[in-house]
């Protein structure tokens, strides 16, 4: 595989050579490092612009289907669609710790979606399953499993929001899960409860946390042609964003979170304001 990247200019910046099927990109937090997950089971970093290939992570056994650094930019949390979550300090090849289905308090069938907490110490990760799981990332352990999908509908999205503009220093935070049974899950992770239940006419397929200094606010995009901002403290829907002919497949805020662009599965690519 060669990706090609380019600058504001449009001007050739270089090739990175790396796996064949790359399945997802993440910038790092605070510096020009890019990070790859593949289908051939490997993980890849890059130095940018020189285009250096930093580091192959080898330790999964299937498609590496999602990962991020953690927010603080110090590791990196990868998963599998064989239900592996590999933990990794970028400046090694070798996993901190790996989970696997054989701990039978971890077993996510086929993980999905991934995401981590501000203080970078808990990962929260969902399954094609409607498994939701959530991992101490110091302790390297399983410390809660959240049931509020339907059992055997997958866990398409995971989002934290920051509920009062803090920057959710503690341990914990507020996280939101997304599934294919067409409900967005709030949960309160300091103790682990259902805060509230959003729900979509078809299956949740992308979250957006709104930039601050509006955090609370949710966007669900949904395979039922709609986008919904939501206010997240209470649940409340506040706007419905339609325009779209088929499924929304995806959505990013744009600067300041004042407009949002969305692509569905009908072709084409909306500009809504958020407002």
């Amino acid at each position: 595989m060669v990706t090609t990247l380019w600058t504001k200019t449009w001007e050739f910046l270089t090739e990175l050579q790396g796996p064949d099927e790359v399945t997802w990109l993440r910038w790092h937090p605070k510096g020009s490092i890019l990070l790859a997950g593949s289908n051939d089971t490997t993980v890849w970093l890059w130095q940018l612009p020189s285009g250096n290939t930093m580091q192959v992570f080898a330790g999964h056994t299937s498609a590496v289907q999602c990962g991020d650094w953690t927010p603080d930019g110090k590791r990196i949390v990868t998963a599998d669609a064989d239900g592996n979550l590999i933990y990794w300090d970028p400046r090694s090849p070798a996993p901190i710790f790996k989970l696997t289905s054989t701990d039978a308090r971890f077993d996510v069938e086929g993980i999905t979606s991934l995401a981590i907490n501000p203080a970078s110490t808990l990962a929260v990760v969902g399954g094609v399953n409607g498994g939701v799981r959530v991992v101490s990332l110091s302790k390297g352990e399983v410390v809660a499993a959240l049931a509020g999908h339907k059992e055997g509908e997958s866990v398409e999205s995971v989002v934290f929001v920051d509920l009062a503009g803090m920057g959710q220093v503690g341990t914990g935070g507020v996280v939101v899960t997304g599934g294919t049974d067409g409900k967005a899950c709030i949960w309160d992770l300091s103790t682990m409860r259902l805060r509230a239940t959003l729900e979509h006419e078809d299956a949740v397929t992308n979250l957006l946390s709104h930039p601050p200094p509006k955090s609370y606010l949710l966007l669900s995009a949904s395979a039922d042609n709609t986008l919904r901002t939501w206010d997240a403290r209470t649940g409340t829907l506040i706007r419905e964003h339609k325009g779209h002919q088929g499924p929304v497949l995806g959505a990013a805020f744009g600067a300041g979170g004042d407009t949002v662009i969305s692509a569905g599965d009908d072709g084409v690519c909306l500009v809504f304001h958020t407002e």
